[in-house]
């Protein structure tokens, strides 16, 4: 117990963050997968084009014998090193015919990981990113943070961390679903903003709604807030939380998580029912998600609950795949409890969910 405590409390003092100077930008990427009228003919060729020169901090010249690369494109690069791979996007700036039949490129760096520089005999190259791809390993700055539907969830920022962590700053992109396996319904109604219900509680009279608006977003930070209302069946009254949501990249596998909920309407047994945050208490979380080589999460972090004046945490694993995701989550309402008790003490979790 004391060991988890101090594991979690003392995250904050270990994480950095670092750059490479050369070659690396703030600027986000806007994926044209879904827009460009070759995406879906091109998704899964195996052309190469092979960098020959690093002509200043921001552009690349590529050979090529294949001639399916156009002026606007967005395509990765893969380092020539073994085991490496995906390590920027570059955007298709100008295209050359030469004689010998090879095309020159000339292409701008957008991303690229602060892990890794790029190198003379590096490759441009065009990648299905719909489903798992080996070559695309983990790491923060190659989310894909804009909307195209044919980017797998993997790949995708988190939106829910599970029932017992709660949600992140970022929002569902403009027509995108989020189903959880306890009924839970999000919808991007908006790529700022996102809507959310528990189907199954309107069976019972618990009547509930709620909203997170995405109010500024750069390169390493996303805030949001929102509203959450609840209806307790049986009592003439209901709870109305306010939330807030902040989420920054902490370095090249680490994004740190923080939630605030302050409650304005509660109910008398409120307390009880802490291991549900947004449900008529305030409480205070912050934590850490690590994004693993293959896109899996490990989630970790404190909770303060003002009601009972507590600490709490969680450790979570979240397994991703192109829809799904799967995890297990070790949770605790007071570390100072040896109990196993949702309400004062240690429990488990297991969530299940559909991004689509």
């Amino acid at each position: 117990m004391r060991l988890f405590l101090s594991l979690i409390m003392a995250l904050p003092l270990l994480t950095s963050s670092f750059a490479f100077a050369r070659g690396y930008t703030d600027d986000e990427v806007v994926l044209t997968l879904e827009n460009e009228p070759r995406a879906e003919a091109i998704k899964d060729s195996n052309s190469r084009a092979r960098i020959e020169a690093i002509l200043d901090s921001k552009h690349i010249r590529a050979i090529s014998y294949n001639g399916d690369w156009y002026p606007g494109e967005v395509v990765f690069l893969e380092s020539q090193s073994l085991g490496v791979g995906v390590i920027a996007f570059v955007e298709i700036k100008t295209i050359l015919g030469r004689q010998d039949g090879s095309y020159e490129i000339v292409a701008e760096l957008l991303r690229q990981s602060r892990a890794h520089l790029i190198q003379v005999g590096d490759r441009l190259l065009h990648i299905d990113l719909s489903s798992d791809n080996p070559k695309y390993k983990g790491s923060t700055d190659l989310m894909v943070r804009h909307r195209s539907p044919l980017v797998s969830a993997k790949y995708k920022p988190l939106i829910n961390e599970g029932i017992s962590v709660g949600e992140t700053a970022q929002t569902l992109w403009e027509g995108e679903y989020l189903v959880t396996w306890y009924g839970q319904i999000d919808y991007g109604f908006r790529d700022w903003l996102t809507v959310e219900t528990i189907v199954p509680a309107y069976l019972v009279g618990a009547y509930n709604a709620s909203a997170k608006f995405r109010v500024y977003s750069s390169d390493a930070t996303v805030i949001s807030m929102g509203p959450n209302f609840v209806r307790i069946p049986n009592e003439d009254r209901s709870t109305l939380n306010l939330n807030f949501y902040w989420d920054s990249i902490s370095s090249e596998s680490t994004l740190s998580h923080t939630f605030f909920t302050l409650a304005l309407f509660s109910f008398e047994d409120a307390r009880d029912a802490t291991a549900i945050k947004s449900l008529g208490t305030s409480s205070f979380q912050t934590g850490y998600e690590f994004i693993m080589p293959n896109w899996d999460r490990v989630l970790l972090g404190p909770t303060y609950n003002f009601e009972k004046k507590a600490v709490g945490g969680y450790l979570t694993y979240m397994k991703i795949w192109d829809r799904f995701h799967a995890a297990v989550s070790l949770n605790s309402t007071n570390v100072s409890s040896m109990k196993l008790s949702p309400v004062d003490g240690y429990y488990f979790t297991a969530d299940a969910y559909w991004r689509f």
